[in-house]
């Protein structure tokens, strides 16, 4: 197949490619503004036609500050983000200019808002710097660390944000905290230990029936490969750690802006957050969904319909989706910039894994 593309004149390929992206663009966008959702009284309407409905009966002085104040809590987060993904590259001997780690990201995010779950943003992230660094496993080790911090951070912000906001499980709300927070610490806990005592885990794993174990000793297999590159760099990884928190963080609180926005004058901060931690989690590890599209609005709603209306919490969620994407946007520019002949202004390879924090800068 690759050497069929190779036999098409040049000119026919780059006005293939031309066309590919033109109806990626174009059909992706289709799709999630008619995307249905479901209001409080059982009528079903697409995405687009609620927000201009609720649009026309909003005060631009009410909806645009607050929609701004969500997009650039999100910024902040995708920022850490970036710096995240640029840390654990340094960590595997892998350094480019800050400027491409940006552009690289961008990019893997607009394509990932087409993508199921985070399909986009991890998959064009690892290419991308495989391929200008010709390490791929140490791009991907730095991927699978990547992954076990982020759902440790998921969970952190979902264990900090619960003792304000747990009320709004009802009056099952203790019952159901006194169940899922040692099970959060126990998944944080096991997520570090597979990290820096991936033997232990082997261990626990050895006691679980055959039949469901080939995937978890695989997961556990690639987990601890991977992290041996960063072994002793403690401070790497933990600074790694806090930069996790505050992208999941920030993510939440941005819906408690987008409620405002479509009007949830009595939404509470820490209900929103943490709700929307919970929503986070669901939109991470759903397979099938167009960037999360439809989880996002379900798990919100049932989250938080009797606390700020059903229409608002689907709403505020649709919103948050494009808050999101403000910045996102912007790697459709770095997309189309980046011609067949594009290099990073500066690639930096070392063998020496252990590298410190200081000094990350472009």
């Amino acid at each position: 197949m690759l050497n069929f593309w190779n036999r098409i004149p040049t000119r026919l390929r780059t006005s293939l490619k031309l066309f590919a992206k033109l109806a990626l663009t174009f059909g992706a966008f289709y799709l999630l503004f008619n995307h249905s959702i479901q209001t409080e009284d059982g009528q079903t309407i697409k995405i687009i036609g609620a927000l201009r409905d609720n649009i026309a009966k909003l005060e631009m002085g009410q909806f645009l500050p607050w929609l701004g104040a969500a997009a650039l809590i999100k910024v902040c987060g995708i920022g850490c983000s970036m710096l995240r993904w640029h840390l654990l590259l340094i960590g595997q001997g892998i350094r480019f200019n800050f400027t491409h780690i940006v552009g690289a990201f961008l990019i893997g995010r607009f394509l990932g808002t087409f993508l199921p779950s985070t399909l986009g943003l991890d998959g064009y992230k690892l290419y991308d710097a495989a391929r200008f660094s010709q390490k791929s496993v140490e791009c991907a080790a730095a991927t699978v660390v990547e992954k076990v911090m982020g759902l440790a951070g998921i969970f952190l912000s979902f264990l900090i944000t619960l003792p304000l906001g747990f009320h709004i499980l009802g009056e099952n709300a203790v019952q159901i905290a006194l169940f899922t927070v040692p099970v959060a610490l126990g998944i944080i806990g096991g997520l570090f230990l597979l990290l820096w005592r991936p033997a232990l885990v082997e261990w626990g794993v050895s006691f679980i029936p055959k039949l469901g174990r080939s995937k978890i000793e695989t997961f556990i297999n690639r987990a601890s490969n991977a992290a041996a590159g960063y072994k002793g760099n403690t401070r790497l990884l933990s600074t790694v750690l806090g930069l996790s928190f505050i992208v999941h963080f920030t993510t939440a609180a941005m819906y408690y802006f987008t409620a405002l926005a479509v009007g949830a004058v009595g939404a509470d901060f820490w209900a929103v957050c943490f709700a929307s931690s919970i929503q986070i989690f669901a939109t991470v590890i759903s397979p099938f969904t167009i960037a999360g599209e439809g989880v996002r609005e379900i798990v919100q709603a049932l989250l938080l319909a009797k606390h700020i209306g059903a229409s608002q919490s689907i709403l505020s969620a649709a919103l948050g989706f494009w808050a999101a994407e403000a910045l996102t946007l912007f790697g459709a520019y770095f997309w189309w910039k980046r011609k067949d002949g594009y290099k990073p202004k500066r690639v930096g390879l070392t063998t020496n894994s252990s590298l410190n924090v200081a000094g990350v800068g472009s």
